[in-house]
């Protein structure tokens, strides 16, 4: 009689996961001169002890093997950060087994060490055997184990695809050899991780990164950011670097290789780095918020106090406590007060009463020495992205870093921009060192070195990949995605059928391809990235959230049909499927709320999704993301509302709002700011007046 089938809770299917494996050291040599049943016992210790860990991180213990256990995470469920976790539980092991061993009567605990091996991937999930064992297969599984059988005990070893997810996070040391393991036709790059980074180095957010990817043809322009970081190093000297380029020409993944490289140096700098956003365009001094709020830990949702004391905390750990002519309090104020902590009744403050020039020319001179006083430990990088949509204010004192100095400065500023940029700010030409990327010289060749999942198609599909692209590197991105995605196999296609169906995907341009992209959407998600899309390049659940009841309404006749739960539910799902699809990412280490951030992949797709949206409905959708933004007492909040207010056509509203952030920033030292704020708002009126009169003329 044959057994039924125990029941299996959860479907065979493919998922993106984390395998570990660790492997304790010691048990062997242990085993030749201590009984077994002693053996026995520290085995169960130890491994009861360890399994807790991986669990406590929210790891699924998949199997012991004799003395390594693997473990998974993404299978069968996936979490916030699963290779985050897996990492930092792959640290807590090695920490608990030190513990353990430090701690333990047991006889030869002491002796015990642990390594481990982490790769990141595709995966079959499902159950196999008689017994219906529930597991993980495929490449991903065998790399991860193959890693950790080339790790020293003590070390924990992670994969490219690892490495490229948890960027940022983890301090790791240096980059081991490319490692040819077995059953791998190339060498496989590996990175030793040191310990979990007390802040991250950059704004995170949670990426799927299915496909695995590389840059290519940049090896002159990454050469020479190395020379002019060196020269920043060793002159001691500040360094501006502008790299500069259309659209999709490769300027944020030439940075983020950079840094990479230097994260994994052996005397890796200490790195910061902040993103310019178009909805942010007019909150002054926004880089620089974004720079100190990353290096101090601290959030726009924390409350006032707990903003300004810390703040003044990790001031105090940089300047010192040691009298002299600024002390770390008026530092911590002047310096808050710049990027709109507000420090009432500050002494410091008040001398510069109705002198706002001077306040500001204070604050860019204790900004310059701070980066001295915390340069002095190693060298600095800034990195700053999309500079075409930076304040003036922060750009301000982008310049002010460079000019002559006292101290000595080993700081890289590097930033990245669109070419119109530098024409709109001739004043980075007598700074800056220009790094001016052009297309991409691609081949079938370029195509497959770029993205290995397409090494198997014959020359003839990847050379079509390559022309179509014109050398932008996030067209053949998308291009290479949509292959992969379509399901298309070379096996037994000849090579011009493939081409065929190559060319019947939708490969005209760019925009073309991101809007082919949304189409392949549900309806529900493409109508939340639309939404998403009128907030900006970064959004907020909540602010998608009232622009969809206004959609609902604007659906219906006035009519809202889906109750609150409903509505949160779709919108949970259709963010949920634009994450899967690689347009959208989450904040990382953020829950579902309203204040939940998201980030379009590119600034393109946000266009793409924006222009989407018929034009007469666009001022009921902005009016309802500014009264969402107006709820929020922050500064930042309210100048985005007033932006918002403007594109709604409620020029009253936007111009209160402008008037009311340029009396806050002129506190702040921002005399230009502010009068341009001013000016803004008067424009607004005259908006408002003209809009006023050609109604009263309709009327007659």
């Amino acid at each position: 009689m044959t057994s039924p089938l125990p029941y299996r809770a959860y479907p065979e299917e493919r998922r993106l996961a984390t395998v570990l494996f660790a492997d304790v050291q010691g048990f062997t040599s242990l085993a030749e001169r201590l009984d077994f049943e002693i053996i026995t016992d520290l085995i169960k210790e130890v491994w009861f002890r360890l399994d807790e860990v991986v669990e406590s991180y929210g790891g699924y213990v998949d199997k012991h093997i004799g003395d390594a256990v693997m473990a998974v995470w993404g299978a069968p469920f996936a979490g916030e950060n699963d290779a985050e976790r897996a990492v930092s539980a792959a640290l807590a092991l090695q920490q608990s087994l030190r513990d353990y061993a430090n701690a333990s009567e047991m006889p030869g605990a002491a002796e015990l060490q642990i390594r481990v091996g982490i790769n990141t991937g595709m995966v079959l999930s499902g159950y196999v055997g008689k017994r219906g064992e529930y597991t993980v297969m495929g490449d991903t599984v065998n790399v991860a184990s193959r890693i950790q059988q080339v790790c020293e005990p003590g070390m924990v070893l992670m994969s490219e695809s690892t490495h490229r997810l948890v960027r940022g996070v983890f301090q790791v040391h240096r980059v081991m050899p490319p490692l040819n393991l077995r059953g791998k036709t190339e060498p496989t790059a590996a990175y030793v991780v040191d310990s979990q980074l007390s802040q991250p180095s950059r704004p995170r957010y949670n990426s799927l990164d299915s496909m695995e990817t590389y840059m290519v043809g940049r090896e002159v322009e990454l050469e020479r950011l190395n020379q002019l970081y060196q020269n920043a190093t060793q002159e001691e000297k500040p360094v501006l670097v502008l790299v500069s380029g259309e659209s999709g020409i490769g300027k944020s993944r030439l940075l983020l290789e950079f840094t990479n490289q230097l994260e994994v140096s052996e005397t890796p700098p200490a790195l910061i780095a902040a993103r310019a956003l178009a909805q942010a365009s007019q909150i002054p001094f926004y880089l620089w918020k974004i720079l100190w709020f990353l290096r101090f830990g601290l959030q726009d949702n924390d409350p006032v106090e707990t903003t300004r004391d810390r703040f003044l905390r990790e001031i105090q750990k940089i300047w010192g406590f040691q009298l002299g002519p600024s002390s770390s309090v008026e530092v911590a104020h002047l310096v808050g007060s710049l990027v709109g902590i507000s420090f009432p009744d500050s002494p410091f403050l008040e001398r510069y009463n109705d002198h706002n020039e001077q306040l500001q020319k204070r604050c860019f001179e204790l900004t310059r020495e701070l980066l001295h006083r915390m340069s002095a430990f190693r060298p600095m990088v800034l990195m700053l992205d999309d500079l075409q949509f930076a304040d003036s204010g922060s750009v301000n004192l982008i310049l002010y870093l460079m000019e002559p100095s006292p101290y000595p400065l080993p700081l890289l500023i590097l930033g990245g921009a669109r070419q119109e940029f530098a024409k709109g700010n001739p004043n980075w030409l007598n700074f800056a060192n220009i790094i001016e990327l052009g297309p991409l010289a691609v081949n079938a060749q370029t195509v497959a070195d770029a993205y290995p999942a397409l090494r198997s198609f014959p020359d003839e599909v990847l050379e079509e990949i390559a022309d179509r692209s014109d050398g932008n590197p996030y067209f053949m991105e998308e291009l290479a995605k949509s292959v992969v995605s379509s399901g298309m196999s070379p096996d037994g296609i000849p090579p011009l059928e493939l081409v065929r169906k190559v060319r019947a995907l939708p490969l005209e341009s760019l925009r073309m391809m991101l809007q082919a992209r949304l189409d392949n959407l549900s309806h529900e998600a493409r109508s939340v990235a639309m939404l998403a899309s009128i907030v900006g390049r970064v959004f907020w659940v909540g602010a998608v959230l009232a622009a969809a009841r206004v959609g609902e309404k604007i659906a219906t006749d006035g009519l809202s049909v889906a109750s609150e739960d409903v509505l949160d539910r779709l919108v949970q799902a259709a963010l949920r499927q634009l994450v899967r699809a690689e347009l959208a990412f989450p904040r990382a280490n953020t829950t579902f709320t309203e204040d939940q951030e998201f980030i379009f992949k590119h600034s393109l797709l946000r266009e793409a999704a924006y222009n989407m949206i018929p034009h007469k409905h666009l001022p009921l959708y902005h009016q309802a993301v500014a009264q969402w933004l107006e709820t929020h007492s922050q500064f930042d909040y309210q100048l985005m509302a007033a932006s918002h207010y403007e594109q709604g056509k409620d020029f009253e509203k936007a111009a209160r709002l402008f008037e009311l952030a340029a009396e806050q920033i002129l506190h702040q030292g921002a005399a230009q700011e502010s009068q341009e704020l001013l000016d803004q708002a008067k424009r607004i009126r005259s908006l408002k007046e003209k809009k006023v009169k050609s109604s009263s003329l309709a009327e007659v």
